[in-house]
């Protein structure tokens, strides 16, 4: 029983479905997905209960942040949808803790990185085929006549177009960028330090491609943060007193960064190729900010992603779609619970990133700095998108935050 719930291929298929959610719910329609979620989430309670895993192993600033998401329902104007997405929520991390608890957490990466691969691949021939057909395709099950907007279509056929932003089996140019810079973080380490090079340069190739085709300023943005905090790392473990001076500097001049980028703000974004709202993002935050204006404290209730079937949440418009998320956790989640969840959930989020810190200080090996990258790239994309808060994002997030306690057992309490 333990052997098939720890097996590689059951624990990469759990991963696929965490990392391309959207794929399986364009394919499937939604109740499919749902049949296919519970299964995992049957899958993880089923592991825990033979695993016996103790809750002790969920860091407390975790533990405390999600017992506050999960009362929230209970002054929720949405009361039934809040129940039952912050349901789903804690059946994410059931598969998260169900993950960390079958495996080590190089194998899980190991695993992860197979996931990756699978989903990038599968992307660049999907594109490639329905681009050679050269007709948009919209999700199975919806009705889609001519004039249907292009917004809405799981891949636009337009792979071979000059500056074509592909979406892949995801249907998402930003989140298949970010999954592609999780696939390029988790591959780098190894080439640096594994043997099994060759099959990590392949998935260097396969994220290469993808960022390229995504062009997606969130995704460069994180990777970034991911090649500076690796070097910050560097600098952490010299000896020698001009290198830990470099720290400061490096810090200074990230500081410097962003204040010029804030004083030049329509040039920068111009450069990067945005619009001064970042593509209508800001929009979406008034609309937000007017909301937790209402109900600062403790928010409206958890849900994650908007749900479209509760006209509470018929915030914000783009060329007449419903906005589904704010495109910002801390606005997001001072929405839903409230300034009191947002500060804990930072409190949880300070904490996992020190304790990663200080094993990749410590030890930097494969693991630790992966996990440190990828907690990196975490963190600028909640600027600009609220993926932490569902599916593959508050799974990642929780995986880190064991492995990182984990790791640092053995140190005094911090």
């Amino acid at each position: 029983m333990r052997r098939f719930l720890s097996s590689e291929t059951l624990t990469v298929a759990v991963l696929i479905v965490l990392f391309a959610g959207d794929f399986f719910r364009n394919l499937l329609t939604v109740p499919g997905w749902v049949a296919l979620a519970l299964a995992c989430a049957a899958w993880a309670i089923t592991t825990i209960i033979v695993e016996r895993v103790s809750w002790k192993v969920v860091p407390l600033p975790l533990v405390v942040t999600l017992a506050w998401i999960a009362v929230s329902p209970a002054w929720s104007p949405y009361a039934l949808s809040s129940a039952g997405l912050t349901l789903a929520l804690f059946f994410t991390v059931f598969i998260a803790v169900a993950l960390v608890s079958v495996t080590t957490t190089e194998s899980l990466f190991s695993r992860a990185s197979t996931a990756l691969r699978l989903i990038l691949a599968s992307s660049l021939v999907f594109e490639i085929v329905i681009g050679l057909g050269g007709k948009p395709l919209y999700p199975v099950g919806m009705d889609a006549p001519p004039g249907t907007s292009i917004e809405l279509a799981w891949c636009r056929a337009i792979f071979f177009e000059p500056g074509g932003r592909v979406q892949g089996i995801v249907g998402n140019a930003n989140l298949l960028g970010m999954l592609a810079l999780l696939a390029l973080v988790l591959a780098v380490i190894r080439v640096a330090q594994s043997s099994t090079r060759r099959l990590a340069l392949v998935d260097v190739a396969l994220a290469g491609v993808v960022l390229v085709k995504t062009a997606s300023t969130t995704v460069a943005l994180a990777a970034i943060a991911v090649v500076g905090v690796w070097v910050l790392v560097w600098l952490a473990r010299q000896q020698r007193f001009v290198a830990r001076l470099s720290i400061g500097t490096v810090i200074a001049a990230g500081a410097g960064a962003v204040i010029f980028a804030l004083t030049n703000w329509t040039a920068v974004t111009a450069a990067l190729g945005k619009s001064p709202d970042l593509t209508n993002r800001f929009g979406i935050w008034n609309a937000v900010i007017e909301r937790i204006q209402v109900r600062p404290f403790t928010g409206f209730g958890f849900v994650g992603w908007w749900p479209t079937w509760e006209g509470w949440f018929g915030i914000h418009a783009i060329r007449n779609i419903r906005v589904q998320q704010a495109h910002n956790v801390w606005l997001d989640l001072a929405m839903q619970v409230g300034i009191v969840g947002t500060a804990l959930f930072a409190v949880a989020l300070v904490y996992t990133g020190w304790l990663l810190w200080r094993s990749a200080t410590r030890d930097a090996d494969a693991v630790s700095l992966m996990s440190l990258g990828i907690f990196a790239a975490m963190i600028v994309q909640t600027l600009t998108e609220s993926r932490i808060l569902t599916e593959w994002g508050i799974a990642m997030f929780v995986i880190l935050a064991i492995s990182a306690r984990r790791a640092n057992t053995r140190l005094p309490a911090v």
